[in-house]
């Protein structure tokens, strides 16, 4: 199949815009990482600019598309305004270019998140963004809600298997391909999973939405054993949730052993 390169903004000591709740490099990370196993569910080539906290700058997440040869370029993003009641959703390419591929990737990926995400359309932009005029490749850059209002963070926080699947469609929508969805088989096992997943989802959002909840776990580790700069991450900032759930996890072997 194709080559797909995901671009989650931001990462490392460049957090990227800041909710009351998250994070925008946490935010995309995760919707990038579901995107990636969705996308290769339909036999895709799928690399990432970066799969865990780390930070690169524009031109090199650009040059890792031009080196691997990706047949297109897709940058995930959170807006933010001071305004904290901007909202809505909206799509960018580079504002000189007359591709007609590239106009084809905005439109597909634009209109196949605007139909489900349930926000304001903001419309299809163009941008000098770097990511969008180093890439060799037709490129879109995506801004999905405003992490700066209290509703679109909520969004970005707990409908991130929504976000991804449908950029994922969008993406397969360019390329002519039909988006499947696996049917879930009907055994007692998989029916107990999906009454009890609901409520374990919620849960766990709401720990790792919580600063609070957050600390407690970060302290509890770092007594059972873990090393005291997780703390000091906490405070800066720089702690993502797979972090905290492994924290969580280490937590609970050591005090069980």
């Amino acid at each position: 199949m194709v080559k797909i390169l995901i671009d989650p903004g931001h990462g490392g000591h460049d957090s990227g815009a800041g909710g009351a709740r998250s994070y925008e490099k946490n935010n995309v990370l995760k919707v990038a990482l579901r995107m990636k196993t969705l996308l290769q569910q339909h036999g895709h080539t799928v690399n990432l600019t970066r799969e865990t906290d780390v930070y690169l700058t524009l031109s090199q997440r650009a040059a890792a598309a031009n080196k691997w040869g990706a047949d297109i370029f897709v940058s995930l993003h959170d807006n933010s305004a001071t305004n904290k009641t901007a909202t809505g959703f909206e799509t960018f390419i580079f504002d000189k270019t007359s591709n007609a591929k590239t106009i084809k990737l905005q439109g597909a990926i634009h209109n196949a998140l605007i139909k489900e995400i349930g926000l304001r359309d903001r419309g299809m932009k163009r941008a000098n963004f770097a990511v969008l005029r180093e890439t060799n490749m037709p490129a879109c850059l995506v801004e999905y809600a405003f992490i700066s209002n209290n509703n679109d963070e909520s969004l970005l926080i707990t409908e991130v298997d929504k976000l991804a699947r449908l950029t994922a469609k969008g993406i397969n929508d360019y390329f002519g391909i039909k988006t499947v969805v696996a049917t879930p088989n009907s055994s007692k096992e998989d029916d107990e999973l999906r009454f009890s997943s609901p409520a374990l989802k919620a849960e766990t959002e709401l720990t790792l939405g919580s600063k609070a909840r957050r600390k407690i776990i970060v302290n509890a580790a770092v007594k059972a054993g873990a090393h005291e700069s997780w703390q000091k991450k906490l405070e800066d900032g720089q702690i993502t949730d797979v972090d905290l759930l492994g924290l969580a996890a280490k937590y609970i072997i050591d005090t069980n052993k």
